[in-house]
């Protein structure tokens, strides 16, 4: 298995993380023990990791919890980004105005742990992002899991949202396969809670 595989079997323990802790600082734990369990056991343990992670996270043959009706998601506190920040994502809370509240409260939840855990990545010793493929896929599973799955959100039902989204994202990471810097985390830290804040208007 490739360094890359055990990139993004490391990244889908973080998107899994990402839903199921309640508190940013388990979300931070899960990311350190699954990279340190990555670097420890070598191919093994990452082996087995992208074979039952990923069967789990991405075809469902390990059952990922549906909620029905409303999504009992804790009020989130967002701070306003900048205006530039703004207009970027000023597309996301046009798409999102006709979302009921539960499911925007949802949506931010999920984009404010992911600026998380992306922010959390100099805290372990092994890179999990090392390029920003590995983060689109990181974004990909985490709306896969806590938008589409617990939140009931079939693909396509909100009107935009995903061009909208793709367009903020191609306006902080551009489209070009680059390793990712501090710098890079940064920027994408910064869209990623301005799309959680989209998500409060």
């Amino acid at each position: 298995m490739s360094n890359d595989d055990i990139v993004r079997a490391v990244a889908v323990v973080a998107a899994v993380a990402l839903v199921a802790a309640p508190y940013h600082r388990l979300i931070v734990e899960r990311l350190a023990e699954a990279a340190a369990a990555a670097q420890a056991h070598g191919a093994d343990i990452a082996r087995i990791a992208a074979a039952l992670l990923i069967v789990a996270a991405l075809w469902g043959k390990i059952p990922v919890p549906t909620l029905p009706g409303v999504v009992n998601v804790p009020a989130v506190v967002v701070a306003e980004p900048s205006p530039e920040m703004q207009r970027l994502v000023s597309p996301v809370v046009n798409a999102l105005a006709s979302v009921p509240a539960d499911k925007r409260q949802l949506w931010a939840a999920t984009w404010a742990k992911a600026a998380v855990v992306v922010e959390a990545e100099g805290t372990t010793s092994v890179a999990v992002f090392t390029d920003t493929p590995s983060l689109r896929a990181f974004t990909g599973i985490a709306l896969d899991v806590a938008w589409r799955r617990l939140g009931n959100q079939a693909p396509g039902s909100v009107a935009g949202l995903k061009d909208a989204v793709e367009a903020a994202m191609r306006g902080a990471l551009g489209l070009d396969s680059v390793p990712v810097t501090a710098d890079t985390r940064a920027r994408y830290a910064d869209v990623a809670k301005a799309l959680a804040w989209a998500g409060t208007r």
